[in-house]
């Protein structure tokens, strides 16, 4: 291989077939095809076997295929080099619950649509669980995976796409959503942490009735001083490979991204870290300012 017209040393083109290969195995798990994204890691880890994001991704797809043990394997190898790798120690975890509850996960099938995860002034949420599922349950469902928002006895649940009962969000927030859903709104939602301490979800409006044209969804992420998006997970959530919710506070600015596809985004959400915004309780002051 060439470089401006010099041969490139075997060490550099090897890191770009490298480089190449870990591109392809974003995109394989970006549309879930979990059985070559096994093999695309594993071809990275025979060119670098201390490769760390690799071992993560493998780790991630071998739950996704129900080989929970091999997951484990590699989420410990992860952990030998980086003892505190925060994605490993979850995987660790998650797998050990599995094991220790004879259980699988549940495998995600659909695409992952980075869209959602960027956020859209109004349109879009991160919202905690209360009552939420047991670990166990939480630990069958991946991150990024779709779920359901239903009506039950005045909350606003929030179920896994086979229809387990992962939680319910906060009442004030949950009736709002209700009351808009009610109204002719859409929303798709899917699973940010299955961490049980602080489950949450990505829910967006991805319609507006015209009856509720005055509305906003998530006032408390309406800030019309605000022009920029901001993607609620980084880039390197969709990696599976490091780091993708820093102790589930940070969050990426990406620039531009209603002009950007999937993989754009995820190649520039990896910088300029800012808080996590969350949907509080005290957002029905503004409810009232906004209706």
């Amino acid at each position: 291989m060439w470089d401006n017209g010099l041969p490139m040393s075997p060490s550099a083109d090897a890191g770009l077939r490298v480089r190449a290969l870990a591109d392809q195995a974003v995109a394989a798990a970006l549309d879930a095809d979990w059985t070559r994204a096994v093999d695309l890691n594993q071809k990275i880890l025979e060119a670098a076997p201390d490769d760390i994001d690799a071992h993560n991704r493998l780790g991630r797809a071998y739950v996704e295929q129900g080989k929970v043990e091999e997951a484990k394997a590699a989420f410990a190898e992860v952990l030998k080099a980086e003892p505190y790798n925060s994605i490993a120690i979850r995987g660790l975890q998650r797998t050990t619950q599995l094991l220790d509850h004879k259980s699988k996960a549940v495998t995600t099938k659909t695409k992952t649509q980075p869209r959602l995860f960027i956020e859209d002034m109004g349109k879009t949420g991160i919202l905690r669980l209360i009552n939420p599922a047991p670990g166990h349950i939480l630990a069958r469902y991946s991150v990024g995976a779709e779920c359901q928002l239903r009506e039950q006895e005045g909350l606003l649940a929030v179920h896994a796409s086979d229809g387990e009962l992962l939680g319910f969000l906060e009442p004030k927030v949950g009736r709002r959503l209700i009351d808009l859903i009610r109204t002719g709104n859409q929303y798709v939602a899917a699973i940010v942490s299955n961490d049980q301490a602080n489950a949450r979800v990505a829910i967006r409006e991805v319609f507006q009735s015209p009856e509720n044209a005055s509305r906003i969804s998530f006032p408390g992420h309406h800030r019309p001083a605000e022009t920029k998006e901001r993607a609620y997970i980084k880039g390197n959530f969709f990696r599976f490979g490091r780091d993708a919710d820093e102790e589930a506070e940070e969050a990426d600015e990406v620039e531009g991204a209603e002009a950007q596809t999937g993989e754009e985004v995820l190649e520039e959400a990896e910088s300029n870290e800012e808080p996590l915004v969350v949907e509080e309780e005290e957002d029905d002051a503004e409810d009232d300012e906004d209706e």
